[in-house]
């Protein structure tokens, strides 16, 4: 039976993307990981984003910070309209669980993507990520933020056994006791909420590693 990243690899990705691509064009002012960017000034000479989509985030943050951008994302449709619209970004097919990649960037921003991932793939994932943030740079972490961690039949695939997994996805990197917490801002939608109900809270953390 295959896995929950082996179903959005063969087709839901490129399912996702056609659903959502009339809003995924330009960055949207409040856009909350690139408010983070911003209110912390960072300044990063190099950007991946895994889970991209066709870049539209990338794209932007590498304009504005004269950074090298990457995009790394399993659909297909997605990439080939991501390369026309986006020139001076480098796109990858590929999955958060092998990185196409072999070197570290300064930043590194991975935006509802981990609740996607199958369980067996997790904590693999995890090292892979953790592998392409340099030391000194910072991962941007953004996902669904309850305080319990609480699991969904996917509605997109409600007979494929698909779930989504919702927890606080920081907490894997911070108990390694190689990255320090900067930020935590939470939402629902792009609307800053701190009052949003549990199973809608949307959290973004920002956080620095040093070996």
């Amino acid at each position: 039976m295959p896995t929950q990243d082996e179903i959005f690899t063969a087709s839901e990705a490129d399912r996702w993307f056609e659903r959502n691509k009339h809003v995924l064009g330009e960055l949207p002012a409040d856009d909350i990981p690139a408010r983070l960017v911003e209110l912390y000034r960072l300044r990063p000479r190099s950007i991946l984003e895994i889970g991209a989509a066709n870049g539209y985030r990338v794209a932007e943050l590498a304009k504005r910070t004269g950074a090298r951008g990457v995009a790394i994302e399993p659909s297909a449709a997605a990439i080939a309209d991501g390369a026309q619209r986006f020139s001076h970004v480098t796109f990858h097919q590929g999955e958060a669980r092998a990185l196409p990649v072999e070197q570290t960037f300064e930043l590194v921003i991975v935006n509802f993507v981990l609740h996607w991932i199958d369980r067996k793939n997790l904590l693999r994932c995890a090292a892979e990520i953790d592998r392409v943030v340099a030391d000194g740079g910072h991962l941007v972490l953004g996902d669904f933020h309850p305080w319990r961690p609480a699991r969904n039949v996917y509605h997109h695939l409600p007979d494929a056994g698909v779930m989504t997994f919702k927890q606080d996805y920081a907490q894997l990197f911070l108990a390694s006791e190689l990255y320090q917490p900067v930020a935590l801002l939470t939402s629902h939608g792009r609307e800053l909420d701190a009052s949003v109900a549990d199973g809608e809270r949307y959290g973004v953390s920002l956080l620095r590693k040093r070996l």
